[in-house]
């Protein structure tokens, strides 16, 4: 009897621990409206999770981009075709290179827009709003 009730203790105390201990990382498809080359996304996440979004481009196009977050907490960072965050350099890394830009993009494919927080709020568990204004075009409708 004592061993079911340490059992059932210990169940009960496991299912309490938060979430968030590890990371979740998932790829949201964006999806341009019809006749439209922007978006507005909005998201929040916390700690040491990320946000990340595939966007789907050709090579010689422009990507514009702005990150507003409460509290500057959100990052970007913007990966190439084929390459993931963690594991390759990214085109653009936002702690150093700013919160909003343009890209040249080199290739055809899918690139991963990563927003992120650094490790100092991430340490303490902080939860980041952001705003993430992206639009691509083609390199002959950009103004100087």
């Amino acid at each position: 009897m004592k061993k079911i009730i340490k059992i059932l203790l210990l169940t009960g105390l496991i299912s309490t621990l938060p979430l968030s201990v590890t990371a979740k990382n998932v790829e949201t498809k964006v999806s341009f409206l019809k006749g439209s080359d922007q978006i507005s996304l909005t998201g929040k996440f916390q700690g040491y999770d990320d946000v990340r979004y595939q966007v789907f481009a050709k090579s010689g196009q422009v990507l514009k981009f702005n990150i507003n977050s409460y509290n500057n907490l959100a990052y970007i960072n913007i990966f190439a075709p084929g390459e993931k965050p963690g594991k390759d350099k990214a085109l653009w890394i936002g702690s150093t290179m700013g919160a909003s830009g343009e890209l040249i993009l080199p290739a055809h494919g899918d690139y991963i827009i990563q927003v992120y927080q650094m490790r100092n709020s991430a340490r303490k568990n902080r939860t980041a709003s952001f705003n993430l204004d992206l639009q691509i075009l083609d390199n002959k409708n950009i103004k100087s």
